[in-house]
């Protein structure tokens, strides 16, 4: 269901100012068995306070990838891997943009780190918290178990990226893929890809895969009383005949119904939990 690529390997992103060593952006991944903090602030102390070069740092399995450039020095916290270039280019490349969208702010440094958080949205464009399947159809999450207000807070949500959070999430409706609202957003894939990989993360969604006529689906409960009653003792019959082999389109002609029909009801029966999506052999 989501795939996972080399990307599943960091563990810890961060952006120190190059003249004071002050944290300017830090973004935690997954867990560590040591302090990721401490292991940067170690690392930091070696390039900054002793002036030395330092381009690789192995620590309790994990390897930190540096890169400095003008302003900030940049620290990547992967697990130990054969070859570290293609992390070390695109933090190059994180690097670069950060320091040419906040020059001028670098080169007049108040202390405020706060105009930095909304970057997230670039570092999580190159390394969002998991990889998502595109044509994943995302569902709002009426609540999560972690907060009483619905969501729970993304802390990165702030200026322009709360404006592009707030339009993706009006383009969702349990029907539309990732792909279809990328498209009808007009946002860039980056873009795309960091925002639902924030939304996943803090629980704002959650992702299914897309109905049509080829899924196959299965019955994982009886129908609720509240949808027997909405569409009629039928609907037994048609949760019966989704046994895990058939597709949609089998169902729909051993029922003689429609397949716009079939769909509706499946997706209704999928939300409610009555349904779900059977692995097919391939």
């Amino acid at each position: 269901m989501n795939t996972q690529d080399e990307k599943a390997l960091v563990r810890y992103i961060s952006l120190v100012r190059r003249e004071g060593g002050e944290p300017i952006l830090g973004i935690p991944y997954r867990e560590m068995s040591v302090d990721p903090d401490l292991v940067a602030s170690f690392v930091l102390a070696i390039i900054i306070f002793e002036n030395r070069q330092l381009k690789t740092f192995t620590k309790e399995g994990y390897v930190v990838v540096i890169e400095e450039g003008k302003y900030v020095v940049g620290l990547l916290i992967i697990d130990k891997v054969e070859d570290d270039e293609p992390y070390r280019k695109e933090l190059i490349q994180i690097i670069n943009e950060f320091e040419n969208e906040f020059e001028a702010h670098l080169n007049n440094w108040k202390g405020d780190i706060r105009p930095f958080r909304e970057f997230a949205l670039n570092i999580l464009g190159v390394y969002p918290y998991r990889e998502l399947d595109f044509d994943m159809v995302p569902h709002l999450v009426a609540k999560s178990e972690a907060a009483p207000d619905r969501y729970v807070s993304i802390p990165w949500s702030v200026g322009e990226t709360d404006e592009k959070i707030q339009i993706i999430v009006g383009f969702i409706n349990g029907k539309r893929s990732l792909k279809e609202i990328m498209e009808s957003s007009n946002f860039s894939h980056s873009d795309t890809k960091a925002i639902f990989s924030m939304l996943d993360r803090y629980k704002w969604i959650r992702l299914d895969r897309k109905l049509g006529p080829t899924s196959h689906l299965k019955k994982i409960t009886d129908p609720p009383m509240y949808l027997i009653g909405a569409y009629g003792d039928q609907l037994t019959e048609i949760v019966e005949k989704f046994d895990g082999t058939r597709s949609v389109t089998e169902v729909c002609e051993l029922l003689s119904y429609t397949v716009e029909v079939v769909t509706t009801i499946a997706r209704n029966l999928i939300d409610a939990g009555v349904l779900g999506f059977a692995e097919t052999k391939k």
